[in-house]
C-alpha cells in the first residue's frame, strides 16, 4: 500500500516540474534581471542587517553582496546560455529547469564570495570547507526560491489564460477556409479559374526562397498556415485539398519576413515562428504566454511575451 501512496506522490511531483515556466533569452532583459537581484539582496542587507554585524559598514557591505549577485548572474547567463544553447530553449523550459538553473546560480553566487574573500581579504579555505559553504548556499537558497517559481508559474499561468478566455469569446466560429492548389512550380505561372477553387482575388502567391536557390515554393497565401524555424532550416505547414502539407527548406524566418512583408495577416509572432493570422481559431494561455490554435494545426504556434498585445489587435482586426 505505501508504495502506489509513494509513486502517486512523486507522479504528482513529476507533473508540476514538467509545467511550462517562461525563461528570459534577451540579453538586455537577462541585465536587467540580475540588477534587480542585485538590488534586492542590497536592500535586504542594508534594510534589515540579518548578520547584526557592528564592527564594519553596512552600507559597504551590502553593496558589495549587491554587486556580487548581479556579477554571479550575469555570468551565468552570458556564459551558460550559449554553452547549452539545447537546454535554454523556451519551448522546452519547464518548473523542473528553472530549479536546476536556480541552483547553478545560488552555487555561482556562493562562489563568486569565497573566491572575493581570497582576492581582496587574503581569506583561504580547504577544498572541503569551499563545497560545504556552497552546500549551505544551495541549501538555505533552493526554499525560498522554489516557492517563488511555483507562485510565479501560477500568477502567470492564471494571468494568460483569463486574457485568452477574453480573447477566444471574442472570436467568431470557425469558418470554413477556401483552399486552392498549394505547392505550385516555377513552371506554373499562368493562374486559370478552373484550377482553383479559391475565387481570382485570393490567389495572391508568397515565394519562400531556400539558400540553394532550387528549392523554392510558391505557395497560394490563403493556405499558408505557419513556419517554425529549427536550427538552419524553416518548416512550412500549408493546406493542400485540405489537407495540411509539411515542407522543410534551409532559409531563415527573417529570409521570410522580407518575402511576405505584403501579406498583412502574416505576422512575426515568436524568434521562432511566423504564422497566418486569419488561421488562427483559438488562443491557449500557458505561464510563457499565449499560444496560436491554426485551421487544422495539430502543432500550436508560441507567442512572445511583449508581442500578446500586437496579438490581440490582428485577431481583433480580423474578427472585428
Amino acid at each position: 500500500m505505501v508504495y502506489p501512496i509513494f509513486e502517486n506522490y512523486m507522479n504528482q511531483i513529476k507533473a508540476i516540474l514538467n509545467r511550462l515556466y517562461p525563461l528570459e533569452e534577451k540579453k538586455t532583459a537577462q541585465i536587467k534581471l540580475a540588477f534587480i537581484f542585485g538590488l534586492i539582496v542590497f536592500g535586504v542587507l542594508f534594510l534589515l542587517n540579518p548578520f547584526g554585524d557592528k564592527n564594519s559598514s553596512i552600507l559597504l557591505d551590502s553593496t558589495y553582496a549587491g554587486l556580487l549577485t548581479f556579477f554571479s548572474i550575469v555570468f551565468d547567463f552570458l556564459v551558460l546560455f550559449p554553452l547549452f544553447p539545447r537546454f535554454f530553449k523556451e519551448e522546452k523550459w519547464t518548473i523542473g529547469r528553472e530549479l536546476i538553473f536556480t541552483l547553478i546560480i545560488i552555487c555561482t553566487i556562493g562562489t563568486f564570495n569565497i573566491l572575493a574573500a581570497q582576492v581582496f581579504w587574503g581569506s583561504t579555505l580547504p577544498v572541503r570547507n569551499w563545497f560545504r559553504m556552497i552546500f549551505y548556499t544551495a541549501a538555505i537558497g533552493i526554499a525560498p526560491a522554489t516557492a517563488s517559481i511555483l507562485i510565479n508559474q501560477a500568477r502567470l499561468f492564471k494571468k494568460y489564460r483569463r486574457e485568452v478566455n477574453v480573447i477566444n469569446e471574442q472570436l467568431e466560429l470557425p469558418k470554413p477556409v477556401e483552399t486552392v492548389t498549394a505547392l505550385l512550380t516555377p513552371q506554373q505561372n499562368i493562374l486559370t479559374e478552373k484550377e482553383y477553387t479559391a475565387p481570382m482575388d485570393q490567389l495572391e502567391v508568397i515565394e519562400i526562397e531556400a539558400e540553394n536557390e532550387k528549392d523554392n515554393l510558391r505557395i497560394a497565401s490563403v493556405n499558408f498556415l505557419a513556419a517554425t524555424s529549427a536550427d538552419n532550416y524553416v518548416k512550412f505547414y500549408y493546406l493542400e485539398n485540405d489537407q495540411v502539407k509539411i515542407a522543410v527548406l534551409r532559409t531563415t524566418l527573417k529570409k521570410l519576413e522580407g518575402n511576405a512583408a505584403a501579406f498583412t495577416h502574416f505576422f512575426r509572432c515568436h524568434r521562432t515562428a511566423f504564422v497566418n493570422m486569419a488561421s488562427v481559431q483559438t488562443v491557449s494561455g500557458t505561464a510563457q504566454g499565449y499560444r496560436l490554435k491554426l485551421h487544422q494545426l495539430a502543432e500550436e504556434i508560441p507567442v512572445s511575451r511583449n508581442l500578446n498585445q500586437l496579438v490581440k489587435d490582428k485577431l481583433a482586426a480580423i474578427h472585428p
